[in-house]
């Protein structure tokens, strides 16, 4: 069974705005990114855009980004769109120590 992490159409379903989820999305994909650990299908989901119907699951993320995603995502998955990306920073940062 494939573990899904996240997904946007669950947050639109439960009354979120879908502009701020889709940007949350965008962050979360490049912050992956930049740290390296999406695989070649969460790079490839990224080139071709981020929208309401992305989600983020396990095939996509490196072995590391799995881990990082199990243990810190569900700590941060709400916090606001201004401070989101500063947020998987700091679980970064303790999940790398």
């Amino acid at each position: 069974m494939l573990k899904v992490y996240d997904k946007a159409q669950w947050h639109i379903d439960a009354g979120a705005d879908e502009a701020t989820v889709v940007e949350k999305m965008k962050i979360l994909f490049e912050f992956l990114n930049v740290k390296g650990l999406l695989l070649d299908e969460g790079k490839e989901i990224l080139d071709l855009g981020i929208d309401d119907s992305v989600s983020i699951h396990e095939r996509m993320l490196t072995e590391e980004g799995n881990s990082f995603m199990e243990t810190k995502y569900d700590d941060i998955i709400n916090t606001n769109k201004e401070e989101f990306n500063e947020a998987l920073e700091k679980a970064f940062e303790i999940f790398a120590k």
